[in-house]
């Protein structure tokens, strides 16, 4: 039975709750994303009016289905754990495949004092709705529109238009905005703000199962070494998702549309196929562009960015749903505590930067296939000298690779340097980390 605990507020988290009541302020948040409620909810249970505007226009599927546990300590401050146990399953760790004799398993318990021990795999449309509930109970305002945005003095506005919609506010500009419209990146637009992409220009196709069976531990997600790619199988309920990451134009040589290409692309993984041969699809297949993308500024004198429209990474380690509730949580702070906005958004910015240029750093290690090379040196070391110091060594590893992969030591110097160091060393003279790469 998995036991649940509500999570405490910290005293600083309580001081800032104090501090928001005594400033109340006017928010407008564009976009209904995880993100955009995540930190409407916040802000509102911290006494502040938080509208949310959004046309709720998105697709049927969305992609970050396989949570990490650095997400369950936000479910628990938002107080909705229960319910997302509910609706998901329980997802134990990850299981990234080599080929099919080869696969490398990484259990959560290996941070336990770190992190909770495991995390969620959810249906997206189930939890977002959950997500935007919170928010609304919390007492944040929905306007459902489209929120239209003018650039005055260098600055973003929202039309008159927009903003008769909150009529209490009585015609006067939000005290800031906030950009939570993912992946569009409306202000960014707006404003002329460039970007840094990543090097890998892939497509991403998925889908869900029914009739695939899933190996032991019950809930664990597989990731799946292909020859030009990767690929996954997350377990929801009643079904699996199976979806493929390759590049754009590689995937071409499989079929003319989004369905053959899928389709074929199983068929044709000893991986994939395994779990699969007995599949039935019963959704649609969903196509995404696969990038990595980090803004060059995310911040002006009455604005800020959330989630997906500052930056994301390669969803390989499944970090872009976390690291949008984890920055809304990070931004209400900010924003509750108040002082300095320039100054405060500013430390807001570098840290998220941050976060995704680690995040980027690490799943880098599996695209390149040096964190595969480390793990068979780690093996074959285990095999040569057995006893207690190996079996110190592999467990301090598995700590380290494990909570990083768990969001909780991803951006630890300690932990990025033991990577960085046996990844070099270690696999000196054992293994080449290009045979493990992923084309």
């Amino acid at each position: 039975m998995i036991r649940l605990r509500a999570l405490p507020l910290t005293a600083l988290q309580r001081k800032f709750e104090m501090v928001a009541v005594n400033s109340k302020r006017r928010i407008a948040i564009v976009g209904s994303g995880p993100a955009g409620c995540t930190l409407a909810c916040l802000l509102a249970r911290a006494g502040m009016e938080a509208v949310i505007f959004d046309d709720e226009k998105r697709p049927e599927m969305v992609v970050g289905e396989s949570l990490i546990p650095l997400l369950v300590t936000v479910f628990r401050r938002l107080g909705i754990e229960e319910k997302v146990a509910a609706l998901g399953t329980y997802k134990p760790g990850v299981t990234w495949s080599l080929s099919d004799e080869e696969a490398l398993l990484l259990s959560f318990d290996a941070i336990e004092g770190v992190l909770p021990t495991y995390a969620y795999n959810v249906p997206r449309r189930e939890f977002d709705q959950l997500i935007t509930d919170t928010a609304l109970e919390a007492g944040a305002k929905f306007v459902k529109v489209s929120a239209k945005l003018e650039l005055v003095d260098g600055a973003p506005e929202l039309s008159a238009e927009t903003l008769a919609l909150v009529p209490e506010w009585g015609g006067r500009q939000p005290d800031l905005l906030i950009d939570a419209s993912g992946r569009r990146r409306l202000f960014a637009k707006l404003l002329g703000i460039g970007a840094d992409v990543g090097l890998r220009k892939d497509v991403s196709h998925f889908a869900h199962y029914e009739g695939c069976v899933m190996p032991p531990p019950s809930g664990q997600t597989l990731i799946s070494r292909l020859k030009h790619g990767w690929g996954w199988r997350i377990p929801l309920p009643g079904k699996v998702s199976v979806g493929v990451v390759i590049n754009k134009e590689h995937a071409k040589k499989y079929g003319d549309t989004p369905e053959e290409q899928l389709e074929r692309i199983i068929e044709e993984s000893p991986v994939l196929i395994s779990t699969c041969r007995d599949r039935v699809r019963i959704s649609p297949v969903t196509t995404y562009a696969n990038y990595q993308l980090i803004s060059h500024r995310g911040h002006g004198r009455n604005w800020t960015a959330v989630g997906d429209s500052f930056g994301f990474v390669d969803p390989m380690l499944s970090p872009g749903l976390c690291m949008a509730m984890v920055s809304a949580e990070r931004l209400a702070d900010v924003i509750i505590q108040g002082g300095d906005w320039e100054s405060k958004a500013g430390e807001y910015i570098d840290w998220f930067r941050n976060e995704l240029v680690a995040w980027q750093d690490l799943i880098d290690y599996f695209y390149d296939g040096r964190i595969f090379a480390l793990f068979k040196s780690g093996m074959q070391f285990s095999e040569r000298y057995p006893g207690k110091f190996s079996m110190m060594m592999q467990k301090h590893m598995s700590r380290h690779i494990a909570g990083m992969a768990a969001g909780g030591l991803t951006t630890r110097a300690y932990s990025r340097g033991l990577l960085r160091f046996m990844s070099k060393y270690a696999t000196r003279d054992c293994f080449k980390a290009e045979d493990y790469a992923v084309q």
